[in-house]
């Protein structure tokens, strides 16, 4: 399967059908089968398994990929690891630092929006199962979306576009993927970095850790204080618990991703793509 995907470099108008095939057909369509299904068999379908609401939806997408590839250029591995003068173990550890710094730094762009009460009430549902919400958000989310978002779409993009267009690009279909305001923002700054990372390294494996790293963050945090609603931000944790240090903290994370990024842009060696 992997060796047939290798050969499917898909353009910037076929990946706009990739999300297609995401929001409309695996977001809208599988939504109107599940309450269908929810009214003929006698489910709620509020109370699905959060792991298999988020699964399925996402099936028709991959489905659309298997039989899109085809051979229309060189294959290109989904995943090769070029560190260049970095260890792996080096660069893991920088970049687990480098995506929790640029979670804080970066809060104060994606929070700028406030969340809807019919949104918290659906992230205090799925906090309320720990175990199946944990495996939905930081192991099936990771593993999909950059198998997708970088594995099929920015390696495609790569190939057609200038390396910033397409790590741009990624960014903004990442965005737009989660299907609400209140997410895209952090989002796409988030899926900047990922895209960075995997034009750089063309490790599928680095961008699924870091994707790990900011979910499980997330949701750490969440885990940890319960008693803070959803859309709590750093600013209020540290005004609850340490009033007082946030600034000084928003200043050495600053500082910290600044380093690691200069760093890591002049020793990690980005692969040959398409320049314009």
């Amino acid at each position: 399967m992997f060796r047939r995907i290798e050969y499917y470099l898909p353009s910037l108008p076929q990946c706009w059908v990739i999300v297609f095939f995401l929001i409309a057909v695996g977001g809208l369509g599988v939504g109107m089968l599940l309450q269908k299904a929810g009214m003929v068999f006698g489910f709620d379908v509020a109370s699905l398994n959060p792991l298999v609401s988020y699964v399925l939806p996402i099936i028709p997408a991959l489905l659309y990929i298997f039989f899109s590839a085809r051979t229309v250029a060189e294959p290109v591995p989904l995943h090769e690891g070029n560190w260049g003068k970095v260890s792996p173990v080096v660069g893991y550890l920088l970049l687990a630092v480098a995506t929790i710094a640029m979670g804080f730094v970066s809060e104060p762009l994606s929070s700028w929006l406030p969340m809807p009460d019919h949104i918290k009430a659906i992230f205090e549902k799925m906090l309320s199962d720990s175990l199946w919400t944990f495996l939905a958000t930081v192991i099936a989310a990771p593993i999909l979306e950059e198998f997708l978002l970088r594995g099929i779409i920015e390696r495609g993009l790569l190939h057609w576009l200038s390396p910033w267009k397409a790590i741009l690009w990624s960014a903004f279909f990442f965005a737009v993927i989660h299907l609400n305001p209140w997410q895209a923002t952090g989002a796409f700054i988030a899926g900047i970095l990922f895209g960075w990372i995997y034009w750089k390294t063309r490790s599928l494996a680095a961008c699924i850790f870091v994707h790990m790293t900011n979910n499980g963050t997330a949701y750490l945090m969440q885990y940890i204080f319960p008693q803070l609603p959803p859309d709590s931000t750093y600013k209020d944790l540290f005004n609850t618990y340490a009033p007082g240090y946030y600034c000084i903290v928003f200043v050495i994370f600053a500082v910290l991703l600044a380093a690691i990024l200069l760093y890591l842009n002049r020793n990690l060696g980005e692969m040959d793509a398409k320049t314009e």
